[in-house]
């Protein structure tokens, strides 16, 4: 009986007659045209020795190992680059076969160094397990001379090029997957190596230290430097990246309870094999000497060391005292948008069954409320629409107020590879030069603020030349008339006088999108944090709308700063929404609550996290419960938020590290990490992702939903969870979209549930081709000018971003010895015209003043940067948010944290600015 190929079976549309039958050793298998001998062989569980092999690459038959013999002429293929045809008769072990393999073998080892013992590879090494397996041990051919250890300053890669076998997977990892072109091969003949241009250090190149070409190298020719722990992994642990809201799956490798090595997953639909500098080498937080590992008690001024029990105690009497003294709405709670589902589910239950207040936000608020209120209004979802794999297929790609590349890696790599091997034109819309500038067909430098009228202009010019999908805007929309007639305003000549932007350059944007068979819209912080964010975002959807990629082919990508920002807004740690964004004033949904938590919850909405701040400085509320966050980093005006916060009676915060916020409490709980914990996230797109615990918590430490069941028992209201299981059963009772279907892929230990079917119920990718009450609605919105502030001086506009190598509040980051080690303190980027015209360098101390703070940093010189804008990196504690002001949106009541208006103070040698 044929066996036939997982691939064949898998082949959707394709007639059972195509498949081709080979004979494997003796048994016939069927695959279709284009497949490898190796895959196949792969996929009918026959083993094939490989060096140069590796399932994201395009294969190349470099190292010759995986040979096979077809019986039927004699002749030797390399089977990973052999396609299968009809009639083979393949042996995978012949001797013939077998010797060759030897031969090879012994080859590479005799180029190689007799330094197994020593090397830090270890039983990693698969040249090593490679001559196990084939009984070869010292080899008897004259030793090849090979080159030396290349000097590297960089904390994170070291390159010994004399256990480089030539493979090329180190290449063609980083021209293919990250599609950095960092390194290529150098020399001829026997002198060939991988190297960078010029061979210069690795510090000194394009490389982004994303550590792939470290994950896919065979030997110890490229090595992680500098590693804390070393040895061989006794096990590895599958979870998810606790950084980004990419939702990376990376693999930890355990050797006596801590992290020896981080690699990417390489089956991962997400990655993709792939990680960056953060994700590679910024998990030795955890073992950070500054993790709490007991609960920490304020008496007169300083900290005491006590047991759970006390420390419980005392958070849950006082915060029922101050509930019985001045109402359930004097109490707060700001929980993590980098806390597990679960976790949040319990905040929010705890927050409104227990305390009995609305009065709850997680940190997304700051940088992604935007897409919630934006994407809400008009396709009645909150969030991406699309995923990696429709992302990477798209012909158009329209980037705008994001770079990726710093922010969301992953998304980067699937925008590089669209383009490069799959000829997707790039529209990049950012008035800075970014990484993914140079792989842009269009590059468009809007001045800060004026997206709105960028894209009504665009949809105005698509509608003007009849290229709008007329189709799908009759078919699956609403408030097309209304929406058009408001675009009259937005003609050419003003959108060019507005946003800077050239007749000509906007036409060819709105052509190539409008033309898209797949076109996809990317955004970010460049949007979500500017003063008008709600409106830019639904200016976003109506373009989608009118393109037809909303809801099916392409679709809009809205870019999350942190790992759960998704999941903790789905939970309901909103003040405004229920789990599942049941609104608040919906009488059955409240109603259906109270029933299965068995109480009464309050009809009205709870105060944002800026608005807890604002309520605590005015004396209303007097309590507050802080999980995983630093408001007194990352928020604006950090002074006048630690003034605010210290008017607090009671202060409880939860956290893995004493940051500035632990410091103001009075009661500090010791969280586990993210290493130390089980539960789920849910990325970016939607995906839910399983995490998975690889060590024991800290000293006494535990895991966020721990803390939050046992204050919820020790203030009298016990849940009814014996484990975290039974909370997800809850919420995928309460929570429409986490129905079992898609929960039960998150119990299988496989933490990428992307294999769900699109149409499978309750998976988020239900929801392309349909709009969740139907239609989409287009949404009628004005652009409205910054309000100038430069006066007093301030002629520049300063943006902040993202940093490559630090993260959000910095308080993990700041901890990962080889982050700071690398990128060590804040700088400010300014072009070489503005520093001349002030007379100061790239060495220069500068002190930035705006109308609401000050700062003092170091200057760098970008060339790329306009005349007037200025560039500083977000994630380390200097104070950057000190210049902005703590000015609510009415649309997101979150704070526009994008641009302000500033001067520059040069500092002389004696400390004085001018």
């Amino acid at each position: 009986m044929d066996r036939v190929s997982p691939a064949a079976r898998r082949g959707s549309g394709v007639n059972a007659v195509e498949a081709i039958t080979i004979v494997l050793n003796g048994v016939p298998v069927s695959g279709f045209p284009g497949t490898s001998i190796l895959d196949l062989a792969r996929e009918s569980g026959v083993y094939i020795p490989t060096l140069c092999y590796d399932e994201n690459l395009v294969s190349v038959g470099a190292c010759r190992l995986c040979l096979v013999e077809d019986e039927r002429n004699g002749a030797l293929l390399a089977s990973c680059v052999a396609p299968i045809s009809p009639g083979m008769v393949i042996k995978t072990n012949s001797p013939r076969v077998v010797e060759h393999r030897k031969k090879i073998l012994k080859l590479l080892l005799a180029s190689h160094p007799d330094t197994c013992l020593v090397c830090d590879k270890g039983n990693r090494c698969h040249l090593r397990k490679l001559a196990a397996e084939m009984g070869i041990g010292l080899v008897e051919y004259q030793k090849i001379p090979q080159p030396d250890v290349i000097e590297e300053l960089n904390p994170f890669i070291e390159r010994d090029l004399s256990k480089c076998v030539m493979c090329g997977k180190c290449i063609r990892a980083d021209q293919e997957l990250v599609v950095e072109g960092a390194i290529d091969y150098m020399n001829r003949g026997t002198a060939v190596r991988p190297a960078t241009l010029n061979d210069v250090p690795l510090e000194k190149s394009e490389c982004t230290f994303c550590g792939t070409c470290v994950a896919v190298c065979p030997t110890g020719a490229i090595m992680e430097k500098n590693r804390t722990y070393t040895g061989t992994a006794m096990t590895t642990v599958t979870t998810v990246c606790p950084y980004c809201g990419c939702g990376c799956t990376v693999l930890l490798g355990i050797k006596d309870g801590k992290i020896i090595y981080t690699r990417p997953a390489p089956t991962s639909p997400v990655n993709r094999g792939t990680l960056c500098a953060r994700g590679s080498y910024g998990l030795d937080f955890v073992h950070s000497p500054d993790r709490l590992k007991s609960p920490l008690i304020k008496v007169d001024g300083r900290f005491k060391e006590t047991t759970w029990e006390e420390a419980l105690s005392v958070v849950a009497d006082r915060f029922m005292q101050i509930k019985k003294a001045d109402g359930a709405d004097a109490l707060g709670v700001f929980g993590a948008s980098k806390c597990t589902n679960e976790e949040n589910y319990l905040l929010q239950r705890f927050t409104r069954s227990v305390l009995g207040t609305n009065n709850i936000d997680n940190g997304s608020r700051l940088y992604n409320a935007a897409s919630r209120v934006g994407l809400g209004t008009t396709l009645g979802y909150t969030g991406t629409t699309g995923s990696l794999e429709t992302l990477e297929r798209s012909s158009v790609i329209f980037v705008i107020g994001a770079d990726p590349e710093i922010s969301a890696p992953a998304i980067s790599f699937a925008i590089k590879r669209a383009v490069k091997f799959k000829g997707a034109q790039l529209i990049v819309i950012d008035p800075r030069r970014t990484p993914l500038t140079q792989f842009a067909a269009l590059w468009l430098r809007p001045r800060p603020g004026t997206d709105i009228a960028l894209l009504n202009g665009l949809a105005k010019l698509i509608i003007d030349e009849k290229r709008m999908d007329e189709e799908y805007v009759t078919r699956m929309t609403d408030n097309f008339a209304a929406w058009a007639k408001s675009l009259s305003n937005y003609t050419l000549a003003r959108v060019e006088d507005l946003t800077g932007i050239r007749v000509k350059d906007l036409q060819a944007a709105a052509r190539l999108l409008a033309g898209a068979e797949e076109g996809s819209i990317v955004y970010g912080n460049g949007i979500t944090q500017q003063p008008e964010s709600a409106g830019a975002v639904i200016a976003i959807a109506n373009l989608a709308m009118l393109t037809g990629n909303a809801g099916r082919r392409g679709g809009i990508f809205a870019l999350e700063r942190e790992n759960n920002a998704h999941g903790a807004c789905d939970m309901g740690a909103l003040p405004d929404f229920l789990p599942g964004y049941q609104d608040l004033s919906d009488v059955q949904a409240r109603k259906r609550l109270e029933e299965r938590w068995h109480c009464s919850l309050s009809s009205r909405p709870g105060l944002t996290a800026m608005e807890m701040i604002q309520a605590a400085e005015a004396g209303v509320v007097k309590g507050m419960f802080i999980i995983g966050e630093n408001p007194m980093v990352a928020f604006p005006q950090p002074s006048r938020v630690k003034e605010a916060l210290s008017k607090l009676e009671f202060i409880v915060v939860a956290d893995m590290f004493l940051t500035e916020m632990a410091g103001l409490a009075s009661v500090v709980l010791p969280a586990a990490s993210f290493a130390e914990k089980e539960g789920t996230f849910t990325n970016f797109a939607g995906i839910i992702q399983r995490v998975q615990k690889a060590l024991e918590p800290v000293g006494i430490s535990l895991p966020d939903s721990e803390i939050i069941m046992r204050l919820a028992r020790a203030s009298g209201s016990p849940m009814p969870f014996s484990s975290l299981q039974q909370v997800r059963e809850e919420i995928e009772r309460i929570v429409p979209f986490y129905h079992p279907a898609a929960a039960a892929h998150a119990r299988t230990g496989d933490p990428d549930l992307s294999d769900v079917d699109d149409t499978m119920p309750g998976n988020r990718r239900l929801y392309h081709g349909l709009f969740p009450r139907g239609f989409g609605r287009f949404v009628p919105v004005e652009y409205t000018p910054i309000i100038d502030e430069k006066t007093n001086g301030h002629r520049f506009t300063l943006m902040v971003g993202s940093s490559r190598y630090r993260f959000g509040a910095d308080g993990r980051s700041s901890r990962s010895a080889r982050l700071k080690q690398f990128s060590p303190g804040d700088y400010l980027e300014i072009s070489a015209v503005d520093a001349g015209g002030l007379g100061v360098n790239g060495v220069s101390r500068v002190k930035v003043v705006s109308a609401h703070g000050e700062l003092l940093t170091y200057l760098k010189i970008n060339d790329s940067l306009p005349r007037g804008l200025l560039y500083m990196p977000l994630s380390y504690s200097g104070g950057v948010y000190e210049l902005f002001p703590a000015v609510l949106s009415a649309g997101t009541k979150a704070p526009a944290l994008k641009t302000c208006a500033v001067r520059l103070e040069r500092i002389t040698e004696d400390g004085e600015a001018k």
